[in-house]
């Protein structure tokens, strides 16, 4: 499968030759394909993480805009006009964590029948 980077890629492999150290050297162009795969590749990845952070940065904010205006002030009082994510944890353990222990293990039992529900059909999954 091509790589979204290639081009890219490419750019940053020629610019080697450019670099004090090699640029002496007479461009290799099978050498530069062959790191531009390679840098492709790690294109690819920075972009798929960066999707996922993505992802999952806007859960949190869904789960702040839910909470409500806790959710946009900052320890020091300061109110953002964006959700803190990093504060979601915390105000999540504060509203629905009061009286479990951290320390308690979970009843694997109960947290089976709460996802299947009654019947056996699937419930939270």
């Amino acid at each position: 499968m091509p790589s979204t980077w290639m081009d890219e890629a490419l750019e940053q492999a020629a610019q080697c030759w450019c670099d004090p150290e090699i640029e002496g050297r007479v461009m290799d162009p099978p050498l530069a394909e062959a790191i531009a795969k390679r840098i492709a590749n790690w294109m690819d990845t920075a972009a798929q993480n960066q999707r996922n952070a993505d992802y999952y940065r806007g859960l949190l904010v869904r789960c702040g805009e839910a909470i409500g205006d806790q959710a946009y002030i900052a320890d020091d009082g300061n109110i953002s006009e964006h959700v803190l994510c990093a504060k979601i944890p915390e105000l999540v353990e504060a509203a629905f964590c009061k009286a479990v222990k951290s320390d308690q293990p979970r009843d694997q039992t109960k947290l089976y029948s709460a996802s299947v529900g009654e019947g056996g059909e699937g419930g939270a999954y």
